[in-house]
């Protein structure tokens, strides 16, 4: 236990990343590629267990429970995935695409159970409430130290999604271009809030239940395929100028 213990406090990102991985994609051989969501939450709460005991865990909690510091948060965060939603919708009605199902509106009750369960939310304690934190004071210094903080916690998240892509439940361009777009909105959302986890996972929630409980499965065929590169581009439209009026800083840096 000791050896263990030395091992984490050494390298607590490396192991983070590991246990992340391992305890998400163990599920691959049994679910059809499908993987935990919960991993990099109980990676977290392993880590810091080890390194920072009770009084790290009770950081982590309060930052998934505390107030934002504003009640326009609540929409802000929602607010952001909804738009580049809406905005992917209408352009893509516009360049032709027709609606070709709505069967899975009947059986939304189920699926957002499922969501708030299963879904994406519960990555984000460990993402966003114990490694971004920890790549942002790692870089703090460096020029552009937020931004490669952001980049490199976009790298990571995209490659925790690489078996989806492999099992053919979510495309390629979702895992290289999406994910960065979608940890930079993350970043400014996490700095701008003071360290707040609660409106991040509040902002991946929507976007699994908007997105893909709701408007993505509205396509098919090229339609459905052009809808989710318009979201993507409406995505990158709204974080670049964010990160840009901040001067690539993503918000406010948040210290751990």
């Amino acid at each position: 236990m000791n050896v263990l213990r030395k091992i984490v406090n050494n390298y607590p990102l490396t192991v983070f990343f590991i246990a992340a991985y391992l305890l998400s994609w163990w599920s691959i051989p049994f679910a059809d590629g499908g993987i935990i969501p919960h991993g990099p939450f109980l990676a977290a709460v392993i880590v810091l267990a080890l390194t920072k005991g009770k009084a790290g865990l009770g950081e982590l909690f309060r930052r998934m429970t505390s107030w934002p510091g504003g009640w326009y948060w609540f929409l802000i965060g929602p607010g952001l995935v909804i738009a580049y939603l809406l905005l992917a919708f209408v352009l893509n009605l516009l360049l032709g695409a027709t609606i070709s199902d709505t069967a899975h509106l009947r059986s939304f009750a189920p699926t957002l159970l499922g969501l708030l369960l299963l879904g994406g939310v519960w990555e984000e304690p460990g993402w966003t409430g114990y490694a971004l934190p920890m790549l942002q004071e790692r870089y703090a210094n460096q020029p552009f130290g937020q931004l490669k903080a952001t980049l490199l916690m976009g790298v990571f998240r995209a490659g925790w999604h690489l078996p989806l892509m492999i099992s053919g439940a979510i495309p390629w361009y979702d895992v290289v271009f999406f994910s960065i777009a979608f940890q930079f909105l993350i970043s400014w959302l996490f700095n701008r809030t003071g360290g707040n986890v609660l409106i991040v996972m509040l902002f991946h929630l929507t976007s699994n239940v908007i997105g893909g409980g709701i408007m993505i499965p509205l396509f098919s065929g090229a339609d459905h395929a052009r809808y989710y590169v318009l979201l993507i581009a409406m995505a990158w439209l709204l974080a670049v100028p964010l990160v840009w009026r901040n001067k690539w800083s993503m918000g406010l840096p948040y210290r751990v």
